[in-house]
């Protein structure tokens, strides 16, 4: 099957949106094209393929224009292309999410008339499809995907084109009405199959399948499928009950992965056919984190990541989201059950969705290879342990090339790449290290009362919390260089009653880094 995400890119590394064609003649040739279809007196037929093939070439070559994607779906529904609705669907919300309202027509008529057509191929194409509906599971995707869109756009162009309210909604009434009809059949079935007279009516019935049913592997993928379904259903009312339970990770990820014996098939640059999770999920996701809504994302995350196997960086989200509660224990599940998967297909982390972006993020690889042990994971030793000599971090090779520019440049200078690092960082592991960098770097440039600062301030943010559980030796450090900061402030700035606390810390942890 083709693949439309190529329209998703810029036009070049210098020009996101390329030019306005509105009078240029090659964007005239396609007009002049489609017209010919409601011109009576026309002397030959609208050429689809032209008008497919010339649009998607100006959308990916020229010019972003929403005139050139509504030509392009108009084509594909003409020439009957052998698109998948949802795929074309998520292509539009996509395009839309990525590009908004900044691209052509630049007039806002012109741009939501535009916006209208693409509505009205919308809603025609899965009219055209709904009698071929006749399963829950297809109505659900197809309701999900015209949500996800519908949202997109009112969004973006508010109340100024239409919505897809009417279309969902008929899918909604046909879900409806095919629900009634597998209850009724359950009901029948039931019905002709003699059962003891007092037995109590199941309250599961329809969430249950017979294992007599099963005799070849159609029905067994079929079985399973349906196992995953009602386990989604069942792992979500655990988490409602308790966020912390730890059946619910284990059961998404054992069943999710169970499948999984070895690697999708790729190019050489790692590039898989697998499509990544919708655009319009992520940003709700990393929305949920800006606003520190946990329990929320892991609510949400725990689904996305039943249906989306190797997106490795939802089960970091997720892992962040619960260490920030301390839901330790639930924290570890998820490592352990992602060490398992790393040990049968160990480069998984290595591949590519087919729009380029990684399985795992370079921050995700480090989280893996900090606390996803290769071996056999015990709970009586921890995973891993810091290192400063042998960790080759960002912000460690940051801090050295600070430290060496430092002899020829002002520490103003050489202390922003630390402080970009800190603002770019995508956890609260990542904002640690480079803040505690940022506070080696002063130490090491002689600002002790910064430095002083800043070692304070990390540790009331971290020591108690969540820094004992990335490695107690990180929380040892910390107040190893924080003792010794302290040492070298002048004698009226030091505080004895804060020395003999971090010393007494310091000593239950490490009584040897004291006596150094």
């Amino acid at each position: 099957m083709f693949s439309y995400d190529s329209i998703l890119s810029d036009i070049s590394d210098k020009d996101r949106l390329g030019t306005d064609l509105t009078y240029e003649p090659e964007f005239e040739l396609i007009e002049e094209e489609i017209k010919k279809s409601t011109n009576l007196f026309a002397t030959s037929k609208t050429d689809w393929s032209t008008v497919h093939d010339n649009s998607l070439n100006l959308l990916n070559e020229t010019s972003k224009d929403y005139r050139l994607l509504y030509w392009l779906c108009l084509s594909i529904t003409k020439r009957n292309l052998a698109i998948d609705n949802n795929e074309l669907i998520r292509v539009i919300n996509d395009f839309i999410i990525k590009f908004k309202d900044d691209i052509y027509p630049r007039r806002k008529r012109s741009l939501y008339s535009s916006i209208n057509q693409i509505i009205n191929i919308i809603t025609d194409t899965t009219k055209s499809i709904i009698d071929n509906i006749d399963n829950i599971n297809d109505a659900d995707i197809l309701i999900t995907q015209l949500s996800v869109l519908d949202d997109s756009i009112e969004s973006i162009f508010e109340n100024n084109t239409d919505n897809l309210s009417s279309v969902i909604s008929l899918i909604k009434k046909l879900k409806k009405r095919l629900k009634s009809e597998t209850e009724n059949n359950e009901i029948v079935t039931a019905q002709s199959i003699p059962s003891a007279p007092t037995q109590a009516p199941s309250t599961t019935s329809t969430i249950s399948f017979s294992q007599d049913d099963i005799t070849n592997d159609r029905d067994a993928n079929k079985a399973f499928r349906h196992l995953q379904d009602v386990a989604r259903t069942l792992s979500k009312y655990w988490l409602s009950q308790k966020l912390n339970d730890e059946k619910v990770f284990q059961l998404n990820r054992t069943l999710t992965w169970l499948t999984i014996s070895q690697l999708p098939a790729s190019n050489d640059d790692n590039v898989t056919m697998l499509k990544p999770v919708p655009q319009a999920r992520t940003q709700y996701f990393q929305q949920l984190k800006a606003e520190l809504n946990h329990s929320a994302l892991v609510i949400e995350m725990e689904e996305s990541l039943s249906k989306s196997p190797f997106w490795i960086d939802g089960h970091f989200m997720v892992w962040e989201s619960l260490t920030a509660l301390n839901h330790h224990d639930a924290a570890q599940s998820i490592t352990d059950q992602l060490s398992l998967l790393i040990n049968k297909t160990p480069s998984i982390t290595d591949l590519k969705f087919d729009d380029g972006t990684e399985f795992a993020s370079e921050s995700t690889k480090a989280w893996i290879q900090q606390h996803c042990s290769t071996s056999t994971h015990t709970t009586t030793a921890p995973v891993s342990h810091f290192d400063e000599s042998q960790n080759s971090s960002d912000w460690e090779d940051a801090l050295q090339e600070a430290l060496t520019l430092l002899q020829q440049h002002s520490l103003n200078e050489v202390m922003q790449p630390l402080i970009r690092g800190h603002h770019q960082s995508r956890s609260n592991r990542e904002a640690f290290f480079w803040q505690f960098t940022q506070a080696k770097l002063l130490f090491q440039s002689s600002k002790y009362e910064l430095a002083n600062s800043l070692f304070s301030w990390l540790d009331k943010q971290y020591s108690q919390s969540v820094l004992a559980h990335w490695d107690p030796i990180l929380e040892e450090r910390l107040l190893e260089l924080w003792l010794q900061c302290h040492n070298k402030l002048s004698k009226k700035d030091q505080d004895s009653q804060l020395l003999t606390h971090i010393r007494e810390r310091l000593c239950c942890l490490n009584p040897i880094r004291v006596l150094n």
